[in-house]
C-alpha cells in the first residue's frame, strides 16, 4: 500500500510532463485544425480498446499484476519513441496522432486491471482513507509537475507559436514523463497482487443486461456518452483558443491548466457532502447544467482573466458531474458487472468524443470562429441537461452509495476538464441475490419490476 502510493506521485509526475503538453506539442508541430481534433479525441475513442483486451486476458488467465506491468512499461516506451522521433526531426502530427493512440491503448487497459487489483489489496475498512490519501498525493504532484513543464517549455520554447525550430522544451518534458511511468512499472513489479476470483464472463453479462437494471444502466451509459459528445464539439479547441488566437504564454497556458486542477481538487469534497445530502439523481442534472455554461466565458475572452474564470468553472462542474455520475453506474449495476460496464463507457466516452470532435471540425471549418463552436457547444450541452431529469425517473436502485463508499481513482488530466476520475471496481463475491442468473437473482429482478410499475 506504501508503494501504491509512491507509484501513484510516479504517474502524476507522468501526467503533468506528458499527457497534459500533447495537444500544445501539435500545435508546435503545425497541426491542422482536423489534427487538433485528433489528437484529443482519437487517442481517446481507440484507448478503449485497452480495457477489452484487458478484459478478454483477465477472463482467460486471471492475474492482474503482470498485465498491468507490461502495459506501463510499454507506455514509458511510447513517450520515449515520441521524444527520440521528435529529436530525429521526424515526428509530424500524424505520428504523434499515432502515438498518442497507443499511449491511450496501455494507459486505459492498465486502468481498468489496476482498479481491480487495488480493490482487492486494501482492506475493506481501509479503503477510504487509503484511496483519499493516495489521490490527495496525486492531486499535488500532478499540479507541481505540471507547473515544473510549463516553466521548462517557458524557457526552452520560443515565445510564440508561429516562430520555426523549437521542440528541445517538449523533448525533455517527455523523456521525464518517460522516466517516471517507468519507475511505476518497478514499483508495480514490487507489489503483492491477493488471489481474483475473476471478472464476470460474457454469459453473466449478457444475463445482467436482459435484466431491468441491466436495461437502465445502458442507458445512463448511452446518455452520458450523448454528453461527451456536446462536450467534445469544443474542447478539443480550448488549447489552440489559448494558445493561438488569445497569444497565451505557456507560463499562462500553464496557469489555465492548474486552475482547473485546483478548482476540481477543491470543490470535489463538496459535491460529495451534496450527494451524500440529496442523492446522485438530484446532482447529476445541475452538474450537468454547469458543465454547459463552461464554453461562455472563453466566448467572451480576450485575456488570461475570463480563461481563468472559465477553467475554474469547468474544474467544479466536472468534479460534480463525474461524481453524480459514477454514483448513477453503481446504483445501476452490481459489483461483478461493474468492470465490463466501465470498459463499456470506455467505448461509448471514445466513440461519442471522437464524434464530437469531428464536428466540431466540420463547423469550424464552415465559420472560422472557434467562438461560434463554443457556442454550438454551449447549445448542445444546455439541451442535454433539460433532459437529464427525465432519463432519471427510469433509472433503477434502492441503494444509494454514499461519498465514503465511492473510492475514486485518478486516470488522466484533460487542460478543459482537469484530473479525470473513474471508480475503484472491486470484485469480491456478492450475495446470490445479486447474481440474475440465480433463482434468488430472479426473484430481485421481479421485485425491482414492482417497485419502477
Amino acid at each position: 500500500m506504501r508503494l501504491g502510493v509512491v507509484e501513484g506521485v510516479c504517474w502524476a509526475i507522468m501526467i503533468g510532463f506528458g499527457e497534459t503538453y500533447f495537444l500544445a506539442n501539435a500545435l508546435r508541430l503545425g497541426a491542422s485544425t482536423l489534427e487538433q481534433a485528433l489528437v484529443v479525441t482519437l487517442p481517446l475513442a481507440l484507448g478503449a480498446i485497452g480495457p477489452l483486451i484487458s478484459l478478454r486476458l483477465l477472463y482467460r488467465a486471471p492475474r492482474r499484476r503482470p498485465v498491468v506491468v507490461v502495459l506501463t512499461a510499454l507506455q514509458s516506451a511510447v513517450l520515449l519513441v515520441m521524444a527520440g522521433s521528435d529529436a530525429a526531426g521526424t515526428l509530424r502530427p500524424q505520428g504523434l496522432i499515432a502515438l498518442s493512440c497507443l499511449y491511450q491503448m496501455c494507459s486505459q487497459g492498465s486502468n481498468t486491471a489496476w482498479s481491480s487489483w487495488y480493490g482487492d489489496l486494501v482492506p475493506p475498512d481501509l479503503r477510504g482513507r487509503y484511496f483519499a490519501r493516495r489521490n490527495r498525493a496525486v492531486h499535488i504532484s500532478t499540479a507541481g509537475a505540471v507547473l515544473v513543464a510549463g516553466l521548462l517549455l517557458q524557457r526552452l520554447e520560443p515565445t510564440a507559436l508561429i516562430q520555426a525550430g523549437g521542440g528541445a522544451g517538449f523533448r525533455v518534458i517527455l523523456v521525464l514523463a518517460a522516466l517516471a511511468r517507468a519507475s511505476s512499472a518497478a514499483l508495480l513489479a514490487r507489489s503483492p497482487e491477493p488471489p481474483f476470483r475473476g471478472v464476470a464472463g460474457p454469459r453473466r453479462t449478457a444475463r445482467f443486461l436482459r435484466t431491468d437494471r441491466g436495461s437502465a444502466a445502458w442507458r445512463l451509459l448511452a446518455f452520458g456518452a450523448a454528453v461527451q459528445l456536446g462536450t467534445n464539439v469544443a474542447s478539443p479547441y480550448f488549447v489552440p483558443f489559448m494558445l493561438q488566437e488569445l497569444r497565451l504564454t505557456y507560463f499562462e497556458y500553464t496557469m489555465a491548466t492548474l486552475a482547473v486542477v485546483a478548482a476540481k481538487s477543491i470543490f470535489l469534497p463538496a459535491w460529495g457532502r451534496v450527494v451524500d445530502g440529496h442523492g446522485p439523481r438530484a446532482v447529476y442534472p445541475l452538474a450537468a447544467l454547469l458543465t454547459a455554461l463552461i464554453p461562455i466565458p472563453f466566448i467572451l475572452s480576450h485575456g488570461i482573466v475570463l480563461v481563468l474564470v472559465g477553467q475554474m468553472l469547468s474544474g467544479m462542474a466536472w468534479a460534480g458531474y463525474e461524481l453524480s455520475f459514477f454514483s448513477l453506474i453503481l446504483e445501476s449495476s452490481y459489483r461483478r458487472t461493474r468492470m465490463p460496464m466501465v470498459a463499456a463507457q470506455n467505448v461509448f466516452n471514445g466513440s461519442a468524443q471522437l464524434a464530437g470532435g469531428l464536428l466540431g471540425a466540420l463547423l469550424l471549418g464552415a465559420t472560422d470562429s472557434r467562438r461560434v463552436v463554443f457556442a454550438a457547444s454551449v447549445g448542445a450541452r444546455m439541451l442535454l441537461s433539460l433532459l437529464a431529469p427525465f432519463l432519471l425517473i427510469r433509472l433503477l436502485g434502492e441503494a444509494r452509495p454514499r461519498r465514503s463508499e465511492l473510492l475514486l481513482r485518478v486516470i488522466g488530466l484533460r487542460p478543459d476538464t482537469g484530473l479525470v476520475h473513474r471508480p475503484i471496481v472491486e470484485t469480491e463475491d456478492e450475495e446470490a441475490a445479486a447474481d440474475p442468473g440465480t433463482e434468488e437473482g430472479r426473484a430481485q429482478n421481479r421485485r425491482e419490476e414492482l417497485v419502477r410499475r
